[in-house]
């Protein structure tokens, strides 16, 4: 098997493309060849049957006058040969005259019956004994016990006079293809004692279904030529354009996403692969160029923190080390410091969320109730506001808002907005935490800040970038970013919303769902 794997493959997808192609041709030339001449055959032969039985039916007439003819008192003497058609004694054998009219009658209707029935041969075969054996009368040739040149064997008469039905059937004269009726003449008069033997050569047939045949060989030699002729180079063709692929992908593993792939406009699945590895290429240069810049931002934003973090605590030492002991300035240090290790905390966490979304970990989808999960937020928040003045409140309708998302996810998008909201809301002023039904489940969080620039609306939503206005505390500008790509993998959608009110108004908008049933209320709430 292995062995005839490697031939086969030795060949080359353009040595196969051009086999199969041939084969499945010749294959399927040879089916039709072996399916339709023999049903032409036989259809032919079929309808020369029946062409026979219709003119038999339209020669009733003439079979009933050849059923009344007196043939058994017909003489040899001078007519048919040298001896009496029967060994039986008629008391009418010495009516020559009688038995001459009825010999020219016979000889008379057996050429008209052979004339109506398209020229076929017509033999009367009378005295049939037991075995099926009996004289065959030829119009013009006379009488023999041995059959007579045209007719053949007569097996078929045999039958027919037995059954006492006519027959039609298949055999060979001569080595010739015939058709054979055998009709017994009691069929057409009551005192009939023969059969009517007719054979129609069919040899046309088999002459029609060489010629079809000969005819099939050229066109099948025709089709494989120009089987050869279309495959060889669309082969070539096919195979040329996956080599070109073949070599993009080498140099795409070779050298990275910098590497072309070869446009192809051809509507087909060649085509559509070289545009799936340019978009392929495509996507890999920019996760490239976005890794590249997410290792320089990262590495810039931790290079702040850690060497601010580093410079305190070496403070922090020497105040430690010296003979008097500042306690106010090292609780400052003490407390700089703790405020850049929560810095650096939050930027492993908002690493660890990208690292997350990148890697496309699924995320549940259920329904929650936005006030209830709004409430429980805002109680994380309680403290950080009240240091800050500021007040964060939560307006609702008091009917439940439900939307099919992941809890933790929507948890997480309204943290980073009331965080944000935070930063920058002005001592005494609210921060708002809207929950809405219609004209779907929504979530918007205000404050009173400075709002963000137009020409900052789109940017503060990509990885790394921060809007001018960070309310005196420096961020990562990753927030905004998680959040919004958070809400695509729910379905939803966080933007910006225009008012007229001063500061900044974040909205998550999610997929409505009924609400559960009662006993599931509890836990769809939780965070």
């Amino acid at each position: 098997m292995l062995l005839a794997r490697l031939r086969w493959s030795a060949f080359g997808l353009r040595g196969r493309i051009v086999g199969a192609v041939l084969v499945t041709t010749a294959v399927s030339l040879g089916v039709a060849a072996l399916v339709l001449l023999p049903r032409l055959e036989s259809s032919l032969k079929s309808a020369a049957q029946k062409t026979l039985e219709r003119e038999i039916n339209h020669a009733t007439a003439d079979l009933q006058t050849i059923a009344r003819i007196h043939y058994l008192l017909i003489p040899e003497v001078g007519v048919l040969g040298p001896k009496t058609i029967s060994k039986k004694k008629s008391p009418l054998a010495n009516l020559e005259v009688t038995a001459t009219a009825s010999a020219a009658e016979l000889r008379a209707a057996l050429t008209q019956l052979a004339q109506r029935l398209d020229e076929a041969n017509v033999a009367l075969v009378v005295d049939i004994d037991s075995q099926g054996n009996g004289q065959v009368i030829v119009p013009g040739q006379g009488s023999s016990n041995a059959g007579s040149a045209g007719i053949g064997g007569l097996g078929d008469v045999s039958r027919a006079y037995r059954a006492d039905k006519s027959i039609l059937t298949f055999g060979t004269v001569a080595g010739q293809p015939v058709v054979r009726a055998a009709i017994p003449l009691a069929l057409y008069g009551p005192n009939a004692d023969a059969v009517i033997a007719v054979r129609v050569s069919i040899g046309e047939i088999q002459d029609a279904v060489q010629a079809v045949r000969r005819a099939f060989e050229i066109a099948a030699l025709v089709a494989i030529l120009f089987t050869l002729l279309l495959a060889i180079p669309l082969a070539g063709t096919l195979v040329s354009r996956l080599q070109r692929l073949r070599q993009a992908a080498l140099q795409l593993a070779i050298g990275g996403a910098v590497a072309d792939f070869p446009a192809d406009r051809a509507r087909d699945e060649v085509g559509d692969l070289a545009r799936s590895f340019a978009i392929m290429q495509r996507r890999l240069r920019q996760q490239e160029e976005a890794r590249r810049a997410f290792v320089a931002t990262a590495s810039h934003e931790l290079r702040t923190p850690l060497a601010s973090l580093d410079g305190m605590l070496e403070l922090l030492a020497d105040d430690l080390q010296g003979e008097r002991l500042d306690l106010e300035d090292a609780g400052a240090l003490l407390d700089r410091a703790r405020a850049q290790s929560r810095r650096l905390g939050r930027l492993a966490a908002d690493l660890l969320d990208l690292s997350r979304i990148d890697a496309e970990v699924s995320l549940r989808s259920e329904p929650i109730e936005l006030g209830e999960l709004g409430r429980a937020v805002l109680a994380e928040f309680q403290l950080a506001s009240s240091s800050r003045g500021v007040n964060a409140i939560l307006e609702d309708d008091g009917s439940p808002v439900w939307a099919l998302a992941d809890p933790g996810s929507v948890a997480r998008i309204l943290r980073i907005l009331l965080d944000n909201a935070l930063r920058v809301a002005p001592r005494y002023s609210d921060v708002r935490v809207v929950v809405r039904a219609t004209p779907e489940p929504m979530l918007s969080v205000s404050d009173h800040g400075p709002g963000v620039a137009q020409e900052e609306r789109a940017m503060i939503f990509e990885r790394f970038k921060r809007g001018s206005e960070t309310g005196g505390e420096a961020g990562f500008g990753l927030g905004l970013a998680i959040g919004r790509e958070l809400a695509h993998r729910m379905g939803g959608s966080l933007v910006l919303t225009e008012t007229d009110s001063p500061g900044a108004t974040f909205t998550l908008r999610l997929q409505p769902t009924e609400a559960p049933s009662s006993d599931r209320v509890a836990s769809a709430a939780g965070v």
